[in-house]
């Protein structure tokens, strides 16, 4: 079968590979489609941390069951499936609460995609503990995105506010994007987008953001102020991933407000904490996702959709270097999500 091997920063290979064979408790997914991640196209910019190549990347997919291996009752071939990537040992102190996404062996096994081999093949062996059936009402692609809102699904559900009267998304890549999708569903009242280029704005607009502000506007924060009636937001979700955009998060918080942390942060943040204890803030870090968050993805996006503009191309696996990793490094600001059709 045909896959994208990651060799490296800058080499992703496509080559003719053994298709896979489902072993005991596995099952193999005929790959429908798979969404190029951003932490995708960080491996292909700067390699793969603590994850060495060579392997598949490809983590956001769907796809049809093709082969089942032995002891698997839950599937047949054919069924419809959306795969959570989560893998996790199911023993440790975690896995046996439901906190897969926190397993002691997180580091050491990855993710289906991130260090074991992923969805840019045409086949993908997982463990049988990882699929999700796919609604007949669920287009895949639109599947292909149930991965990164669950992400969002997971953060919200951290915090444990339900209808709040407040909520603002720094960021609004597709994580961000999602997140104000998320927002919507979850009932916040008014939802404030914080990000750049108009394409995104649109979109955010378009998934219930009430205001949309841009992140160098000079009076952001007042503007923030005057939205939620001088006092700052309930609930902000930082999905950008840089220094400054949680600073501005934590600013943008009302007193007793969360922050979740979805943007993954490269280096260390000083923040005012100071201000955070006289405030009572809450900053929430959220990793990935549990099997909960990831069926009620399912549900949001089943129920809700996703704009047309969300996908801003589809291709095949055989250019997903030139259009899928090469505009994604170098024209950023013209993508929110590409796919890939194996």
């Amino acid at each position: 079968m045909r896959a994208a091997v990651f060799h490296g920063a800058g080499d992703v290979r496509l080559t003719d590979v053994a298709e896979p064979v489902p072993r005991e408790g596995e099952v193999v997914v005929r790959v429908t489609m798979a969404g190029i991640c951003g932490s995708d196209v960080n491996r292909f910019r700067y390699g793969s941390h603590p994850w060495p190549p060579p392997f598949i990347m490809g983590h956001e997919f769907c796809g049809e069951i093709a082969r089942v291996g032995r002891g698997v009752g839950d599937w047949r071939e054919g069924d419809q499936v959306v795969v959570q990537p989560t893998l996790s040992c199911g023993a440790c102190v975690y896995c046996r609460v439901g906190r897969e996404n926190l397993c002691v062996e997180f580091v050491r096994r990855g993710l289906t995609g991130s260090g074991t081999d992923g969805g840019f093949a045409e086949h993908v062996r997982v463990p049988a503990y990882q699929p999700h059936r796919r609604p007949p009402a669920l287009p895949p692609d639109v599947a292909s995105l149930v991965e990164p809102m669950a992400v969002s699904v997971h953060g919200w559900n951290l915090t444990g506010i339900e209808r709040p009267e407040s909520a603002v998304v720094v960021g609004l890549g597709n994580i961000g994007l999602l997140a104000v999708r998320v927002a919507r569903a979850k009932g916040a009242r008014r939802i404030i987008a914080v990000g750049k280029y108009a394409a995104r704005q649109a979109l955010a607009r378009a998934y219930g953001a009430s205001r949309v502000l841009d992140p160098d506007d000079p009076k952001l924060l007042e503007r923030i102020r005057e939205t939620t009636d001088g006092l700052g937001a309930e609930i902000v979700v930082e999905a950008a991933g840089s220094p400054s955009s949680l600073r501005m998060a934590v600013g943008m918080a009302c007193k007793g407000g969360t922050i979740v942390v979805l943007g993954v942060m490269h280096q260390e943040v000083a923040l005012d904490y100071r201000a955070i204890l006289m405030n009572e803030q809450r900053i929430v870090g959220s990793v990935i996702y549990r099997r909960p968050d990831f069926a009620e993805a399912i549900e949001i996006i089943t129920r809700d959709g996703v704009d047309p503009r969300h996908v801003t191309d589809t291709i095949a696996l055989e250019d997903i270097v030139p259009r899928g990793f090469v505009p994604l490094t170098e024209r950023r600001g013209e993508h929110v999500k590409i796919q890939v059709r194996p």
